[in-house]
């Protein structure tokens, strides 16, 4: 007879009140606490602490395109910077400073910048929309190396013609400013190139680049021979096509803006030794400098003058870039008057303190501005004997 199997016990009845539901599993073998389970918000906080490390791992190798503009410094033009040969020269007991900027060289990584993002007193600006379309910082600093040469040049003219010098103009060679981005010519011409002859005709003006290139036919190759470093080379660019605003019919491009530099006879000799700076805002200061040692009295009135602007063949004053940051130098170096392009007088006060902000349009702006501010007037030219 088949032994008869017991029934399980019946679980015990809890008491009342007791909470109900299955018992918690404990540690194997042991009764020690039960585990508990981990929350949403733990887990969050662990993932994003994760992804939060491994940023700050890999922030320094990762680079962005962006360049990152901030305070530079505001140097005297006096005569260990500048100096005129040939005529009595003059000193002042003020200074004029010209300002510059840091400039990136190459793109920085996230976390410069993250500190510049946070610098009220730096910029950062799309890379395209500082050195220009897809050049590369090495054209770029080409390019105002040039700019620089060509200011002071400019600069030399306007001050003594100013003063009643004659001065006489040459032609210099063109050269290339911009290059379109995507175009026929981008990794073959580059910014700061001096055309000298395309297909073997010589380029003596701005005007002499368009005709050889309109004699090709879209998709031929034309042969640009530039100087570039110091160095003369050929370079090949299959040109491509654009319809002509004139006439509307497609023609051959090569995708390339360019200008001519001008060089002038001058009468007496000046030197400017700015060392590395590059760039062409310093135009105004220089002009103003060369026309201060030229003559007796003080065109500051005895104080630290600060001054950023372009300068033009006609005098005019254009802008520059970078003025909040030259605002900050300036501040600090101890300006009590800073002259900038009327259009960026906003910029300049945004960063200025208590320094006064003069906006000039041209030349005789910024000598009636120093004027008004204690300078010495400048007397109306008389042609001096040359």
């Amino acid at each position: 007879m088949p032994e008869e199997l017991a029934a399980p016990p019946l679980p015990e009845r809890p008491p009342e009140g007791a909470p109900t539901g299955p018992p918690s599993a404990g540690p194997p073998g042991g009764t020690g606490a039960p585990r508990r389970r981990r929350s949403w918000p733990a887990i969050v906080a662990i993932v994003v602490g994760a992804v939060v490390l491994v940023a700050l791992l890999v922030a320094p190798f990762i680079h962005v395109p962006y360049v990152i503009i901030g305070p530079g410094d505001a140097t005297s033009l006096d005569q260990s910077v500048l100096q005129v040969h040939g005529a009595p020269t003059y000193d002042d007991n003020g200074e004029l400073l010209y300002l510059t900027v840091t400039v990136s060289n190459r793109d920085p990584n996230l976390y410069r910048w993250l500190f510049a993002k946070l610098d009220p007193d730096t910029d950062v600006s799309k890379k395209q929309s500082v050195i220009g379309g897809c050049a590369s910082y090495a054209e770029s600093n080409r390019l105002a190396v040039s700019a620089m040469d060509q200011s002071q040049e400019t600069a030399k003219a306007v001050a003594l013609r100013r003063l009643g010098y004659s001065i006489e103009n040459d032609a210099g060679p063109v050269q290339i400013v911009d290059v379109i981005c995507g175009g026929p010519s981008e990794g073959k011409l580059e910014l700061g190139d001096q055309i000298v002859a395309i297909d073997g005709q010589p380029v003596n003006a701005a005007e002499d680049v368009r005709p050889p290139l309109v004699a090709h036919q879209p998709g031929e190759t034309a042969v640009f021979t530039v100087l570039r470093d110091g160095e003369r080379q050929n370079v090949d660019v299959r040109l491509g096509a654009r319809k002509d605003p004139q006439t509307d019919e497609r023609v051959a491009y090569a995708g390339i803006f360019t200008q001519q530099e001008i060089r002038h006879e001058l009468p007496l000799t000046v030197d400017i030794d700015t060392q590395r700076v590059s760039g062409p805002s310093a135009g105004l200061a220089f002009t103003l400098a060369i026309i201060d040692q030229l003559t007796p009295g003080s065109l500051t009135g005895g104080k630290n003058v600060a001054i950023t602007g372009t300068i033009g063949e006609d005098g005019a004053v254009g802008i520059v870039g970078g003025v909040k940051q030259k605002s900050v130098t300036a501040r600090r170096a101890g300006a009590k008057l800073m002259i900038v392009p009327m259009d960026e007088v906003a910029d300049a006060r945004a960063r200025a303190g208590d320094m006064k902000v003069v906006g000039v349009n041209t030349l005789d702006d910024a000598l009636q501005a120093l004027e008004r501010s204690g300078g010495a007037p400048i007397a109306t030219p008389s042609a001096p004997a040359q």
